[in-house]
């Protein structure tokens, strides 16, 4: 508690009224208050507290507004952050300041955190409270669709910078059919209404499943596809520095048909199967150079083989979602050493499970044939546990999804639609609603990216889609 005197000594300090005191030689204002304070010993500045926020939240592209912050122990000298940046405060009293948010700090989707620091002495920083900046489904258009090629589907793609980077294949994955031939595109999407194919490059081999995989890092981008002998199939890399001139660097021989990869600094992580044995594997692989990538390490799946579907690596951790023989799990590897992966836990799910995506201790799985969007709660990797489930409409059947902040955006396969579920409450999220896309673009991923979502098809003619989440 603060002593009597120095309580006097700081509504000297916090006075906007010059006044004189009677039998105190000076005038009341910060010169007396630090006489005073001579005499009773030194203030320790509070910490300040958050309490909340008001708007709690807005909406994606909001126009610049005044953010209220409400708590106690302000002071006149306190300073705010907000996404780590000073903002100009303006005191209102001990429980509420204010700060004003540009145009630009609203324009892209996600939760962000609001800091108030008092000064020493004593002093510091508050928790943070976080504003979400979200978008609505009713208001979010297509406003841009680009085709990169007529006899091609699209099966997987990844978006860094100005460019979004898809595979595709003149097969039919989702009937089956393994195709003769792929490639991939390199898109512009500087302008995502006006998005345009900068360059088309023929890998070697095709795609014989489908949902093959493609990642972009720094300037090169990594997939893989089968070659169509033995059973076997590569991890190629090529170099993008120039986008309308990719160039290929490196390969290696990966045992399995790929379906999904992930890169996370020097290592891509590799999952595949083949689907007559369901044997499936985890592997490993240095890109450390590029032109002579290697296995460094691989572990099968621990169970009776899972037709893997998807893939996400978090710290070192490797969270793979798969089904097989009547039985579907979440998986989680443990890839500390890479050389050494090993199979941590799994927990069993139900059936169908396709895309996933993790955002701080929870993970998102979409299941298509239960029209569901299931989160998981990974704040233990060796005992995962369901918290939520968002029932999606019938229609649905969910491939991928992609979470921004507090919304899960999910691909709506047979509806072509992209599902937007509130997952603010992980233990009850909602379906805000549904985002149509063009007829029968039937979308398997999607990636975000600011306030906009992108989606591509998996049907001959594969079209990247793209919506606005924050129009007006």
């Amino acid at each position: 508690m603060i002593h009597k005197c120095a309580r006097l000594a700081l509504a000297f300090i916090q006075a906007r009224d010059v006044l004189p005191v009677p039998g105190f030689p000076c005038k009341v204002g910060l010169l007396c208050g630090a006489l005073f304070l001579a005499g009773c010993g030194a203030i320790s500045n509070p910490v300040p507290r958050i309490s909340g926020l008001s708007p709690a939240s807005l909406t994606v592209g909001s126009v610049a507004q005044t953010l209220t912050i409400n708590g106690a122990d302000f002071l006149p000298t306190s300073t705010a952050t907000y996404k780590g940046i000073a903002h100009t405060v303006t005191y209102i009293s001990a429980s509420q300041l204010t700060i004003t948010l540009t145009a630009s700090d609203l324009y892209a989707l996600g939760s962000y955190p609001v800091v108030v620091a008092n000064p020493a002495p004593g002093g510091g920083a508050s928790s943070q409270v976080s504003l979400q900046i979200y978008g609505e489904a009713q208001n979010s258009p297509v406003i841009g669709s680009v085709v990169p090629s007529s006899s091609y589907e699209l099966d997987a793609f990844d978006i860094q910078g100005n460019y979004a980077y898809a595979l595709g294949d003149n097969g039919d994955s989702f009937q089956g059919v393994g195709s003769s031939a792929a490639q991939f595109y390199v898109v512009d999407i500087t302008h995502p209404a006006s998005m345009a194919v900068v360059s088309t490059t023929p890998i070697t081999g095709f795609i014989n499943y489908g949902q093959s995989g493609i990642r972009v890092q720094g300037q090169y981008v990594y997939l893989v596809s089968s070659t169509g002998t033995a059973n076997t199939n590569l991890l190629q890399i090529f170099n993008v520095s120039n986008p309308s001139a990719p160039a290929f660097v490196g390969s290696v021989q990966i045992p399995l048909y790929g379906f999904g990869l992930w890169v996370y600094g020097n290592y891509t992580y590799v999952i595949s199967y083949v689907g007559s044995s369901f044997a499936s594997t985890l592997d490993i692989v240095d890109v450390s150079n590029p032109a002579s990538p290697t296995i460094v390490g691989s572990t099968d799946t621990g169970t009776a083989g899972l037709h893997v579907a998807d893939i996400k690596v978090v710290g070192k951790y490797a969270y793979v979602a798969g089904q097989s023989n009547g039985q579907s799990k979440i998986l989680v590897f443990d890839v500390s050493n890479p050389a050494s992966p090993y199979l941590l836990s799994g927990l069993s799910v139900a059936h169908s499970p396709q895309g996933l995506d993790v955002e701080g201790s929870y993970l998102y799985e979409t299941f298509y044939d239960q029209y569901s969007l299931n989160i998981y709660d990974i704040s233990n990797p060796s005992s995962l546990s369901q918290v939520g489930t968002a029932s999606l409409i019938g229609t649905c059947k969910p491939q991928d999804v992609t979470v921004e902040g507090t919304i899960a955006y999910v691909a709506c396969y047979t509806n072509s639609s992209v599902g937007v579920v509130d997952v603010s409450n992980p233990t009850s999220p909602s379906v805000d609603g549904y985002i149509s896309l063009p007829s029968t673009s039937y979308p398997i991923f999607l990636e975000s990216k600011g306030r906009y979502v992108y989606s591509i098809s998996n049907t001959t003619g594969g079209m990247l889609s793209v919506i606005d989440a924050g129009a007006p």
